[in-house]
């Protein structure tokens, strides 16, 4: 390659050893660095999901503690037939209170003739709740669960002097009736727990 007419060359360019550019030197001019920005925390929005998924997982908690006691099955030992009897009449009173662990505190379910066993039906969609029968006669006891189409469907026999625990749902209708299948009495569950005394 020539660099002029006259035919000279330019000398020669190592390419590992590029000839050094000159750098302007001036001092300059000295500017703070940026101040980093803050992390952003979470802010109001997303404090209020925050409470909400909170409040949310304790309701849930609740409700599934409150589901584990309903269904876990009950140990109370039922009282005796005569134990009910002198409980029921000190429990009579407007003062007395019911203890949802103590069936003998429960108040007393009123009877209903059995002449109208034939029109009864249960409701639906009523709050879970507890009888305990308590069969007082000298005879066993069928009873049995009266449907929402007024059909009887038996659940358990009682003994004479035992007690029966039967959860069902607030505004059923439940029968006692004799060993000849003749009906005793009716009665129909109430939200809170109650007993029957069956004479």
């Amino acid at each position: 390659m020539t660099d002029e007419p006259s035919g000279r060359m330019a000398p020669a360019v190592d390419p590992y050893d590029p000839p050094l550019v000159e750098v302007d030197t001036s001092p300059l001019t000295e500017t703070a660095p940026p101040a980093p920005e803050p992390e952003a925390g979470p802010g109001p929005g997303n404090r209020r999901l925050i409470v909400v998924v909170l409040a949310l997982a304790a309701v849930l908690g609740a409700g599934g503690v409150v589901m584990l006691v309903q269904l876990w099955p009950s140990s109370t030992p039922l009282p005796a037939a005569g134990a009910a009897t002198t409980t029921a009449s000190a429990s009579a009173g407007p003062a007395a209170s019911a203890d949802p662990g103590d069936p003998a505190t429960w108040p007393e379910l009123n009877a209903l003739p059995a002449a109208l066993i034939a029109s009864l039906r249960s409701v639906e969609d009523g709050a879970d709740t507890r009888i305990v029968f308590v069969n007082e006669r000298a005879d066993a006891v069928v009873l049995s669960w009266v449907d929402e189409n007024g059909k009887l469907s038996p659940y358990a026999t009682v003994e004479a002097g035992q007690a029966y625990e039967q959860k069902t749902f607030a505004g059923h209708f439940w029968s006692a009736a004799g060993a000849d299948g003749t009906v005793i009495a009716v009665f129909q569950a109430t939200a809170q727990p109650g007993r029957v005394l069956l004479r």
